[in-house]
């Protein structure tokens, strides 16, 4: 019993010993907030208590002399960079040696969008898209979200009619609703009213997709930080 709880203590000394060096940037020189093990920087993110870019930015100011500071996600090192005379180096000087997002290995969904990918098939899909976002492409599209605008105004004033002496408006699910009727009509050419039809298919599921809950949060993070572990 002893041994066992020697072994055990062992084992943990040497693991908490690991995890310290491991989540460090002493050895760079570097500033970063002391992580949460196994879940770095993004704990109160898991518990639900902050939104992603909410803790990004707190991090991001809680460091207002620093050109650049370090960060934890998960297991994963990344470089916050604050300096945006530093940012322009990476961005154009130095770009070649930084064309590359986050590593995602696998064949997942998510490694098909255009922020994930890497290398030739992210320049290909760029030179595909590009063309349709020039500004006479762009002008082609503001008659249809002209369009969907007056949706939107009618549907109010017919819930404005229809109410005795106030109405209460949800705008953040009004323009949701009217950003996703512009996708459909712009990127998809289908004509959707999701202002009249509460329950629009197109719209539940665009809904669906950004719906973040704890699961599906743990397992976009498992998938970014450890691509290899979420692909077996």
């Amino acid at each position: 019993m002893l041994i066992s709880l020697l072994c055990a203590g062992v084992v943990v000394a040497l693991l908490v010993l690991y995890l310290r060096q491991f989540y460090s940037f002493h050895k760079d020189g570097i500033k970063y907030h002391t992580p949460v093990p196994l879940l770095g920087n993004v704990a109160s993110v898991m518990f639900r208590r902050e939104h992603y870019v909410h803790n990004l930015q707190n991090y991001y100011n809680s460091f207002p002399e620093e050109r650049f500071v370090g960060r934890f996600e998960f297991i994963t090192k990344l470089i916050l960079v604050r300096d945006i005379e530093l940012i322009k180096k990476i961005t154009i000087k130095d770009f070649e040696h930084f064309t590359d997002h986050r590593n995602f290995d696998g064949e997942s969904f998510f490694k098909r969008t255009l922020f994930l990918m890497r290398g030739q098939e992210w320049k290909d899909m760029r030179s595909t898209l590009s063309p349709a976002f020039t500004s006479s492409k762009i002008r082609l599209m503001v008659p249809f979200m002209m369009e969907v605008g007056d949706q939107m105004i009618h549907s109010l004033n017919k819930k404005l009619e229809d109410s005795k002496d106030y109405v209460d408006v949800d705008f953040k699910d009004l323009t949701t609703r009217y950003a996703n009727d512009v996708i459909a009509s712009c990127a998809y050419g289908l004509k959707v009213d999701s202002q009249a039809d509460p329950d629009n298919q197109f719209y539940n599921m665009g809904k669906n997709l950004f719906d973040f809950k704890v699961i599906r949060m743990i397992m976009f993070f498992v998938l970014l930080n450890a691509p290899k572990v979420a692909n077996t």
